[in-house]
């Protein structure tokens, strides 16, 4: 099972398709953009389940679930606030 992170993850793509479902096939539900945060809860092959955290810069609205290619995700960093 792949660990997935629990801080989240930044898009690191000029502009990515959100899609439908785990592949190209499926449609596009509009596109992320770099440094716009989401949530992953589940992997396919080389795709990540996503619910975006906030509205994204193209205007897709917060928690939104989509579907995004892992080559277009990072890790987040996670901070420890003392």
């Amino acid at each position: 099972m792949t660990e997935l992170n629990s801080c989240g993850y930044d898009v690191v793509g000029a502009s990515v398709n959100l899609r439908s479902g785990p592949g190209t096939r499926h449609a596009s539900l509009g596109h992320l953009h770099r440094a716009d945060s989401v949530t992953v809860d589940r992997k396919s092959g080389g795709w990540y389940r996503v619910t975006t955290d906030g509205r994204s810069r193209s205007g897709i609205p917060g928690g939104t679930t989509g579907w995004v290619a892992e080559r277009y995700l990072q890790p987040s960093v996670c901070m420890q606030l003392d």
